[in-house]
């Protein structure tokens, strides 16, 4: 099975690193609880992303992290301003903590159907005297555009709210934020290390933010929720920098790749994505029967049957260089076959 479905780094790390990770975990006292504090986990995330350790709190997953913003900032005296379509997890969290979604979703103007998002929209719900939190996704998933940086500091001059801006793909965007922080205390920056540094199976994620945000999310957060392993394995990785910007120059190549072939289908759109994805619609055929059958012939992409905007949707993620040719390859098949 090709697995194109959920936005993953498709390159394991090198014997190397794999020999490190290795000897690792046969010195790890198992039997042990982790630092609480992750002082060596934040250090090394630190000395990657360039914001104080003080300042990052490192979470089990980004999830988590949503969960706790959600727990400090929601509730049903509150309200979670977002867009849609966009990273289920905020709407879900949301859900799981009592806080009403306020969701403004994309608009598809002209005869090429562009995407456009509802900045006014946003803005004008952002402005009005309620308490609440704003989780921004950029580059979004499954859209794969990224937010103005002119709207988002106008939004943050306007604003005493929370403003989430997930860069969960920032990696393979190569456009971040984080010189915004030290201007706006009410910025706040979620990242993972489950997409670029392929670290899903371990649940690595972190937050950068002011000192208030910290405190209060630091109140909440479970004293041990990460394990000693993926947080000693994290810290490994990160030292492999070199290694893992060689990968997603393979995997942003895949994607242009992937791009380019798919707009040459007829009877598909692709919409241009700035993440390691791309969002699709088919014509021809339903996306429900082309997932299917890319099923059948053993490719798995991510499907929706109701996607906000679109309905039935797709995407595919960029994988390795014979995967995204097979890809291609088996999707003109299915669409010929009519």
């Amino acid at each position: 099975m090709i697995k194109l479905d959920a936005n993953e780094n498709p390159y394991r790390p090198p014997e190397e690193l794999c020999r490190r990770l290795g000897e690792f975990s046969r010195r790890l006292d198992y039997n042990r609880y982790p630092d609480k504090t992750y002082s060596d986990l934040r250090k090394a995330l630190a000395g990657y992303c360039g914001w104080p350790a003080d300042l990052i709190m490192a979470g089990n997953g980004s999830d988590e992290l949503i969960l706790l913003l959600l727990l400090a900032y929601g509730g049903p005296y509150s309200r979670m301003i977002t867009v849609q379509p966009t990273f289920t997890m905020y709407a879900h969290y949301a859900r799981a903590t009592g806080t009403p979604a306020v969701e403004k979703t994309y608009r598809l103007e002209g005869s090429a159907g562009e995407l456009k998002y509802p900045r006014q929209e946003i803005m004008a719900e952002a402005e009005k005297d309620q308490p609440g939190i704003i989780f921004l996704c950029s580059p979004n998933n499954p859209t794969g555009e990224l937010r103005a940086r002119s709207w988002l500091e106008k939004l943050l001059d306007r604003t005493e709210l929370p403003v989430v801006v997930d860069e969960a793909y920032y990696e393979f965007s190569g456009e971040t934020f984080i010189d915004l922080l030290e201007k706006y205390e009410n910025l706040i920056i979620l990242r993972t290390l489950s997409k670029a540094f392929g670290l899903a199976g371990l649940r690595v994620g972190y937050m950068l933010s002011s000192p208030a945000v910290y405190r209060k999310l630091e109140e909440l957060r479970s004293p041990y929720n990460i394990s000693r392993y993926s947080a000693g394995a994290a810290g490994i990785l990160l030292k492999a920098r070199e290694y893992y910007q060689n990968s997603w120059k393979k995997i942003m190549s895949g994607r242009e790749f992937l791009y380019r072939g798919l707009s040459e289908l007829a009877g598909l759109t692709v919409f241009p994505s700035r993440g390691n994805y791309l969002l699709l619609q088919t014509e021809v055929k339903s996306p429900a029967k082309v997932y299917q059958e890319l099923l059948e012939r053993g490719v798995r992409i991510r499907y929706w049957d109701d996607l906000a905007l679109f309905g039935q949707a797709l995407r595919v993620s960029a994988g390795r260089r014979e995967e995204n040719e097979l890809f291609l390859s088996e999707l003109t098949e299915v669409l010929k076959e009519v």
